[in-house]
């Protein structure tokens, strides 16, 4: 009799020492869901970010990785659901705002689209990026003058990427102002080849 209570004990602390604290175990399913994200297995990654977000269900971070692979594994609802969960829990975040627009602009919702990207604009005036995403609404538009706009901030804040140059030469090409264009391009060519 004695010996069970001992043994009892005994499998008490192992089972103590192997077990995992709540915080702990969302660690490893949080870090294995960022493996699979940037290894484009999205729908791992969707697993594993559900079972974080029920370990810890009001951390942005995990709403806001579980919303990109919803979006890249195109469950445009379940998208949104994250995003807006997201902005609930951190108002002011800019890329929850930038995604919101890319999946406006799939949807072709581009008032919505342009409303989300001046949005995370505010929030972080100095992304490159969204003035990018801008910048292929304007064109869309035909507002040349907006978009040649925006590119020249995405080329003000990261002056060194190739495809805001290639964009440049295309809206350059479109409103035939040629020799713009052409520098454009060139500047695209150099620093593609710099890459």
């Amino acid at each position: 009799m004695m010996l069970s209570v001992y043994l009892g004990k005994f499998f008490d602390m192992i089972e103590d020492l192997f077990s995992l604290s709540s915080e702990d175990l969302f660690k490893v399913h949080y870090r294995e869901a960022i493996e699979h994200l940037e290894n484009d297995r999205f729908n791992e990654a969707v697993s594993e970010l559900k079972k974080a977000n029920g370990l810890k269900p009001k951390r942005v971070k995990v709403h806001y990785h579980l919303g990109v692979a919803y979006f890249h594994n195109m469950m445009i609802e379940e998208a949104l659901r994250e995003f807006n969960t997201v902005l609930k829990l951190s108002p002011g975040n800019a890329d929850a705002y930038q995604y919101l627009g890319r999946i406006y602009e799939k949807e072709e919702a581009i008032d919505k689209a342009v409303d989300a990207y001046k949005t995370a604009i505010k929030y972080r005036p100095d992304q490159a990026e969204l003035y990018y995403r801008m910048s292929l609404i304007h064109d869309k538009r035909g507002e040349h003058e907006q978009a040649i706009a925006s590119l020249n901030e995405a080329i003000k804040f990261e002056p060194k990427v190739a495809k805001y140059y290639y964009r440049l030469g295309l809206v350059y090409d479109g409103c035939n102002q040629h020799e713009k264009a052409v520098e454009a391009f060139k500047k695209a060519v150099e620093y593609e080849k710099a890459d």
